[in-house]
């Protein structure tokens, strides 16, 4: 954590912490950050401003800049080992995601590959992952484990993260997804692997802090609601938050699963209906919308932003970031199609990918806003009005990235 005097600012532009969808100008041109924390912000020639000068605080000349908050990006999956191109091919000639898994492609290839890996190696790859997101303007997200499939792997995937967390500037939530498919050596017995998650590893995550939550890949065939629902009693009794993939490919009643569990978040949701929806805003569960996911499947049927945000749902955008399914990590890009495929202003989705996400994890409070007593995580783009944050898709990057008022990019 650092102090930091950032001046010569263009709109600095912060998330409303307690009113979705609403975006506010802070006025002024200058920022003082004390200990990592944002500590005022206003004109240059307020005595703050003053003071900081004559304290000789670090200073950061923002150029005109527009500052707005870092990225807090509430669903990722970045603790894998080899990429999965091949399969991006195999879908673009026509083959179904759920096929190629059933084939032994997709999770149980990123499985193989991961319990194969070196974990000197394993443990590099992630942290140039984790290095990229800062890149792109990401200072916040949530992480999975899922790939590992294995007690011993599970629990190494977690490992690596904490140590990652450590050792790198950005901010990891780390969530535990044993239930992310079951292993082939259990096909005939699969209460044998719910058994191990439940005795073997959430005991040693809990004992260790090894996650924040406990997610399940909540989808016909794959993972049912009873398997999903027995892991949650006991991860909720644990003192684990909950998330969970719900009704992405098919409706299986995942949504109504997240409410009645009290789960933090509820991802994908693009076959939820309207039930689904009005349960998850009564429990005041977040809508973990990943629409980088239908883009990258080439699907048809995208997450239904618009009737959640009309029905009072509170929207957190994410990247899904994973080898399979969503190899991406830009969330400028899901702006991009937050605005052109599901219909949000900029507004609501910058506020979605930022305030909303972290909201989602329980970090409402601390980070995603620019007000005094909100960490310093801030990202300087070379923008005036917040539309051309969508607007500029594809190669779209922050010229700066402060974490804790430390500048890191």
């Amino acid at each position: 954590m650092k102090d930091l005097l950032l001046e010569h600012c263009g709109p600095i532009v912060s998330p409303h912490p307690h009113e979705a969808y609403r975006l506010e100008i802070l006025p002024g041109d200058t920022m003082v950050v004390r200990q990592g924390k944002v500590s005022w912000v206003g004109h240059a020639s307020a005595p703050e401003a003053r003071a900081a000068r004559a304290g000789q605080l670090p200073t950061l000349d923002a150029v005109g800049a527009m500052v707005l908050p870092g990225f807090v990006d509430s669903h990722t999956h970045p603790v894998f080992f080899e990429h999965r191109a091949g399969e991006y091919e195999m879908r673009n000639a026509g083959r179904p995601y759920l096929e190629i898994q059933a084939a032994g492609g997709g999770i149980l290839s990123s499985r193989r590959s991961l319990m194969e890996a070196d974990p000197a190696e394993l443990k590099e790859r992630v942290r140039q992952r984790l290095r990229r997101f800062l890149e792109l303007g990401t200072t916040t997200i949530e992480a999975k484990s899922g790939y590992g499939l294995s007690v011993e792997h599970e629990l190494l995937s977690l490992g690596i993260l904490r140590e990652l967390a450590a050792e790198e500037a950005l901010d990891i939530h780390p969530t535990l997804l044993a239930a992310h498919s079951v292993p082939p050596e259990f096909t005939d017995n699969r209460a044998e692997w719910f058994r191990l998650i439940r005795e073997e590893i959430l005991p040693v995550v809990v004992r260790h802090g090894l996650a924040e939550a406990m997610d399940a890949f909540c989808e016909p065939g794959v993972i049912s609601v009873e398997e999903a629902e027995d892991l949650f009693r006991a991860a909720k009794a644990s003192g684990l938050a909950l998330r969970l993939h719900a009704d992405q490919i098919r409706h299986g009643g995942g949504a109504l699963l997240a409410a009645r569990m009290g789960a933090l978040s509820a991802d994908h949701l693009e076959q939820a209906t309207e039930e689904d929806i009005q349960a998850l805003v009564r429990a005041d569960c977040s809508f973990g919308l990943l629409p980088g996911c239908t883009y990258f499947l080439g699907l048809d049927d995208w997450p239904p932003a618009r009737r959640i945000i009309q029905a009072g749902g509170r929207i957190a955008l994410a990247t899904d970031f994973n080898p399979g399914s969503s190899h991406l990590q830009s969330m400028p890009f899901v702006l991009s199609l937050a605005t052109c495929r599901l219909k949000m202003t900029a507004e609501e989705a910058l506020w979605s990918a930022t305030m909303g996400g972290a909201i989602s994890l329980g970090q409402g409070s601390r980070v995603a806003c620019l007000r005094p007593g909100w960490q310093a995580d801030f990202c300087l783009w070379p923008f005036r009005e917040v539309e051309e944050l969508p607007y500029h898709a594809g190669d779209n990057r922050p010229l700066r990235v402060v974490k804790c008022g430390l500048p890191v990019v």
